[in-house]
């Protein structure tokens, strides 16, 4: 082996590296209402009700629909939100207006999923680009639900405490 094909084959393992360690964005799902399926009549019944619930009240902050699909004593486990559906409904008031309500959610659906009375539904999100003023990178979000009787009884996903989170819509701040 000669010093060229040493120095190309390095050249090579160099720009194959890099792109191996590039992010690959998120990509949504080309048919939200092909998630909503499922052979099981409850898991297709709870992703649906977790998609209706992101279309009415998350998307178009709906609180007077929110008895709907939130029991009363409705567990919060994100850290910057007390539990219960009073402070859900107070949250949405503060952090979005009432729009009107869409027949799909407008912004990118990853994933579906549902397992026993857990759904889970991921997103594709745009947050500011550190290494980038005034540009924004995609990441995933991730939110999951237990369903109990027909509605939802609690609520995960992985936001840190963060006072920002208080005045957090996602239908602007996680817009590409």
């Amino acid at each position: 082996m000669n010093v060229k094909s040493i120095l190309i084959g390095c050249g090579l393992a160099l720009a194959c590296s890099s792109v191996l360690y590039a992010q690959v964005p998120p990509t949504p799902a080309p048919d939200q209402k092909a998630l909503l399926k499922s052979d099981d009549p409850t898991l297709a019944a709870n992703k649906k009700l977790v998609y209706d619930m992101y279309r009415e009240i998350i998307q178009a902050g709906r609180t007077d629909l929110v008895e709907k699909y939130f029991t009363e004593d409705y567990i919060q486990h994100n850290p910057n939100l007390p539990t219960g559906r009073a402070a859900l409904v107070e949250y949405i008031r503060k952090t979005r207006p009432v729009r009107p309500i869409e027949p799909m959610i407008t912004f990118p659906v990853i994933a579906i999923m549902a397992e026993g009375d857990l759904v889970l539904i991921a997103t594709v999100n745009y947050a500011p680009d550190p290494e980038n003023p005034g540009k924004k990178y995609a990441n995933t979000h991730f939110d999951m639900y237990r369903i109990e009787n027909g509605r939802i009884a609690e609520h995960w996903d992985h936001i840190p405490k963060d006072k920002s989170a208080l005045s957090f819509d996602p239908n602007v701040h996680a817009r590409e």
